[in-house]
């Protein structure tokens, strides 16, 4: 059976709308845990939500 990679957890620079992919912050035997990177890559904004909330965030 082939291993299939997993995706990691994505945020959202709430300024900017550039999407980021989460650093690996702990490992377990399920997976992995994600955290936002400190700020945006693009623009410096400090305020990162995962992408599972964008839609609902009313900023």
């Amino acid at each position: 059976m082939a291993h299939a990679p997993e995706p990691p957890e994505k945020y959202v620079c709430t300024a900017c709308q550039t999407m980021h992919a989460g650093t690996v912050s702990k490992r377990t035997d399920s997976g992995h845990q994600y955290e936002a990177p400190a700020e945006c890559g693009c623009c410096g904004g400090t305020d990162l939500i995962p992408e599972k909330e964008w839609p609902h965030f009313t900023g």
